[in-house]
């Protein structure tokens, strides 16, 4: 390896005259590079020894400057008070302007980064800076509102609760002990307090949340301010880049995970830039892979499934890792050299359950068969539609005591487990309803969006939904492949909320993200229907005041309906292999 410089805690003056910190590794040989940018809350150091997608060092040794940069307030960078997202924007541009004009710089500049990095990637992307050639952020936020903190109307509690007090208010704290010495103890608490998640993520109301509120109650601003908005208005908006893909002007290399909570976010950036960035060259070049991670984990077991060395983000189908392919994209744009990564498939998904790589042209494939599975009586699924009338299912769903998460696109305490889990600790709970298929004859390929039509009735003024699709092994063994969920009182709009009538069969549309799935002949399909994952996401109170300022949480009785009339269904992606009859 050609020998690396680093250089600690350069600082960079962002507009409003702060200061903020980056280590930098660079070729020791003298001249101009292209550049790389990382801006992370969680600590420059520490993002250098993981690597987590791109490793700096072997970037360096490649023949690139890597800027990994402290965002406003965190760690060693200066600023009154960390405030997520707020000021990345802003930050992000003067900090490629600021890289691309040092006299190490050859002025061509790409940024990178996961989750939160991903998300200050797409922010300064979204400002235009003319030294950007090209971004490659990694399961990365779209949307404040619609697919980040919330889904469907529920709020993301516990990886709310997880991120604000596990990844930034240690820090925080410890960041402000340095002039305030009575915040140690509240340091402490804090600790105290998040070991003893079980017990406190059930406290009510949310928004009087205990262990957010140690010291003055200031540390972590953001967190009782976001409850304030349950419903998307200007103030979520303001955050994320959703609506502004038509200003990003270079290519996107996305990098996303089956069975990752921001995989959503992934499609949604993914399809915005094909069909709406601001230049063709943005447009043309976007390109999406997709393997069968969960958040943060690239390895090729995830859950309780292993989909084979193939799988792992260190050897991505035997050819090379996530840092060779983010390389390999950064010398295209920023090197210009011709190594073909432009002329590869806009789109490359790894299929589950062949656990093989794919190349595709567009997503949703074009190829695809959208076809309706019927919940029926007696818990089967059937492609044959109701033709009569059949009683409905029920159930309680009473939020004292809620459906546990039990795997699924997570970001929580390591107890809960992240991606495809054998769901038998939850299939006897009397409110979990499931709706089996007959082993299939043969082969069945599900790849693309999945949603659900349900047709319910609630005695309550408000509930929730949730729905998983799951693959039930010849074994037995049933594992969670793709989910959703749906607060009633957002049935029909997300930003204009309103209550159900007690006992009225309704129609809810319930998205369960998607999915590239090959199932085995003798596999069977199988749907779960419940009220609460908790503490993945709030419980309903079931009284129609807003899950966040409840204080008080009562019963629902729940009806499921598959008649005629009512034909709740799947709608599944199918990949024309065969016919499938289940």
């Amino acid at each position: 390896m050609s020998t690396i410089l680093v250089e600690k805690n350069v600082s960079a003056t962002m507009r409003d005259g702060t200061l903020l910190r980056a280590d930098i590794y660079r070729p020791a040989e003298p001249g101009r590079y292209p550049v790389l940018v990382q801006r992370t809350p969680y600590n420059k150091e520490l993002l250098a020894l993981t690597a987590l997608t791109l490793d700096p060092l072997r970037a360096a040794a490649a023949g690139y400057v890597l800027v990994i940069q402290d965002v406003r307030a965190r760690w060693a960078s200066d600023g009154d008070v960390f405030y997520f997202y707020r000021d990345e924007f802003d930050d992000g541009h003067d900090t490629i302007a600021w890289a691309a004009a040092q006299d190490w710089s050859n002025g061509e500049v790409g940024i990178y980064g996961l989750s939160y990095m991903g998300g200050t990637s797409w922010q300064a992307a979204a400002t235009a800076p003319p030294a950007l050639r090209a971004l490659s952020p990694t399961t990365a936020p779209c949307d404040f509102w619609r697919d980040h903190l919330w889904r469907g109307g529920a709020l993301h509690w516990g990886l709310f609760v997880t991120w604000a007090l596990q990844a930034i208010g240690p820090a925080a704290l410890l960041r402000g002990k340095r002039g305030q010495p009575d915040l140690w103890p509240a340091f402490l608490q804090l600790v105290e307090d998040s070991d003893d998640y079980e017990a406190r993520v059930r406290h009510l109301p949310l928004n009087t949340f205990p262990p957010a509120q140690p010291g003055d109650g200031k540390f972590l601003p953001f967190f009782f301010d976001t409850l304030q908005h349950p419903t998307p208005d200007a103030w979520t908006e303001s955050f994320l880049p959703a609506n502004r893909h038509a200003d990003v002007q270079v290519p996107a290399l996305i990098i996303a995970g089956w069975h990752d909570l921001l995989l959503a976010a992934d499609l949604e950036h993914f399809t915005r830039m094909k069909s709406g960035a601001g230049s063709e060259l943005a447009r043309a070049a976007t390109r999406i892979v997709i393997g069968p991670w969960a958040h943060a984990m690239f390895q090729s077991t995830v859950g309780d499934l292993d989909f084979g060395l193939r799988a792992s983000g260190q050897l991505l189908d035997l050819r090379e890792d996530l840092t060779g392919l983010q390389l390999r994209w950064f010398d295209r744009w920023l090197q210009q050299k011709p190594n073909g990564i432009d002329a590869e498939a806009p789109v490359r998904i790894f299929v589950q359950g062949l656990n093989r790589w794919r190349d595709e042209q567009e997503w949703p494939l074009a190829r695809t068969r959208y076809t309706p599975l019927y919940l029926r009586a007696g818990g089967h699924l059937s492609f044959a539609m109701p033709a009569a009338a059949e009683t409905p299912d029920a159930y309680v769903y009473d939020p004292h005591d809620p459906c546990p998460t039990c795997g699924g696109p997570l970001l929580m305490p390591a107890t809960y487990r992240r991606g495809p889990v054998d769901q038998a600790p939850i299939l006897s709970r009397s409110d979990v309803l499931s709706y089996t298929s007959e082993p299939l004859t043969e082969d069945m390929e599900l790849t693309g969006p999945v949603s659900l039509v349900l047709y319910a009735a609630s005695s309550a003024p408000d509930t929730d939904w949730v729905i998983k699709l799951c693959d039930v092994h010849p074994d037995g063994r049933s594992y969670n492949v793709c989910d959703g969920v749906l607060r009633a009182r957002y049935r029909e709009s997300l930003t204009t909320p309103r209550l159900v009538e007690p006992g009225a069969v309704l129609r809810y549309d319930i998205t369960l993200a998607a999915t590239s799935l090959l199932l085995h002949a003798g596999h069977r399909l199988q749907v779960l229907v419940t009220s609460s994952d908790f503490p993945r996401y709030d419980r309903n109170p079931n009284t129609g005041e807003l899950g966040v300022s409840a204080t008080v949480l009562k019963p629902a009785s729940q009806q499921i309906f598959h008649d005629a009339e009512h034909a709740s269904h799947l709608i599944l992606p199918l990949i024309p292999t065969s016919s499938p009859k289940p």
